[in-house]
């Protein structure tokens, strides 16, 4: 199981920036091909919808809700889970709505 660090994507402890969950969607959609995946979020305090936006939605969208089985989320605060949540939830509803 390959483990993505989300402190190396960002500078601090904040994870704000598209740009930064870009880099990271690209990495995660290199390894979740062969194996599954740890996302790590030791030292990250503040997790915006924004970062998230590729990493959980992105990836949803390229790949379906079934991706997710592949991905587990370790050292992630109750609000960073809530975001995850929200953004998976809102990529589950645009799926549906482009495969009618």
């Amino acid at each position: 199981m390959a483990v993505i660090r989300i402190g190396e994507y960002v500078d601090g402890n904040t994870a704000t920036s598209y740009e930064d969950g870009r880099k990271c969607l690209y990495d995660i959609m290199e390894v979740v091909k062969s194996e599954n995946v740890i996302l790590d979020f030791t030292g990250i305090d503040y997790v915006i919808t924004a970062f998230l936006n590729p990493v959980i939605g992105d990836l949803i969208l390229e790949n379906g809700e079934d991706i997710m089985k592949k991905i587990d989320i370790k050292n992630a605060n109750l609000s960073t889970i809530e975001k995850i949540k929200m953004v998976k939830d809102g990529a589950l509803l645009k799926r549906e709505d482009m495969e009618e």
